[in-house]
């Protein structure tokens, strides 16, 4: 009898193995996921696990099935006793947000995984990666990497144009240490503030006076109220009709999927190409 069982046993292995080698394998543990970013949102739906999701923030508006889903709070305050009562298996948060709340997370049993803010296209790369590893789809997330890639214009211009990004009303705009700088590069363009060793701050319009762009991309306000501005329309920008204000806010502003795309209808809309 025991040489049976263990002759069963080694049969049932090598039916396993049998069946890995073609490609077949058990389906992903089922998970109750809870997102605090948007842009972790549309990535979990890119990759195919928008039924894990039990929890999202309340600016996870994109795709619209995301306005379906519990919300609990946004990033900078989550709410705690919501998240909990989810009963999650996973929780995905900024590292560089309010870090008490994974913290006291953490302490009442729910795993969180923080993840690194995004600085450039490639951490966006690292953060899809992360993402899919931790629900069991690193095969997806793979295939997300190469779609997105795909969608970069991969020729630089001969001359980058100087191009002033405005995130947001009051001058608040973009840094070295912002993915928005990356995307304006990766679209052929130079961000006339790359060169600070910051994220996001408000520029004085006496500097975007004297650096004189040769675009500006407004994700905030419109064309006519930015020329309504003191000498605006003797900025390079404006002379060459390059006040760009077609780009979809929400894509853009976040370090998502759906940037890629901006990305490259950006690289249009500077170069008249497609």
């Amino acid at each position: 009898m025991k040489n049976i069982k263990c002759e069963l046993g080694n049969f049932l292995k090598l039916c396993a193995a049998a069946l890995c080698l073609c490609g077949f394998s058990s389906p992903a543990q089922a998970r109750r996921v809870v997102s605090l970013m948007p842009s972790y949102t549309e990535i979990i739906f890119e990759l195919g696990a928008e039924k894990d999701l039990v929890g999202v923030s309340n600016f996870c508006n994109w795709p619209p099935g995301a306005g379906k889903i519990e919300k609990t709070g946004d990033y900078l305050r989550p709410n705690i006793e919501k998240i909990y009562s989810l009963k999650p298996d996973t929780v995905f948060a900024g590292a560089w947000a309010d870090a008490s709340s994974s913290k006291q997370l953490s302490s009442m049993g729910v795993k969180v995984v923080s993840l690194s803010e995004e600085k450039s296209a490639a951490d966006i790369f690292a953060t899809v990666r992360l993402i899919a590893a931790e629900l069991g789809r690193r095969r997806e997330g793979e295939r997300l990497v190469k779609k997105l890639s795909a969608l970069m214009p991969h020729e630089p211009p001969a001359k980058p144009l100087k191009v002033y990004l405005e995130a947001d009303a009051g001058g608040w705009t973009a840094g070295g240490q912002s993915f928005l700088s990356d995307a304006v590069r990766l679209a052929g363009g130079r961000n006339i503030f790359g060169g600070e060793k910051r994220g996001y701050f408000q520029a004085s319009w006496e500097e975007v006076l004297l650096l004189d762009p040769e675009a500006v991309i407004l994700l905030s306000g419109t064309e006519e109220e930015f020329l309504a501005r003191p000498m605006a329309k003797g900025l390079a920008a404006a002379k060459a009709g390059r006040i760009i204000t077609g780009l979809d806010r929400d894509a853009f502003s976040r370090p998502g999927p759906r940037l890629f795309s901006e990305i490259k209808k950006l690289r249009g809309l500077l170069y008249g190409k497609k």
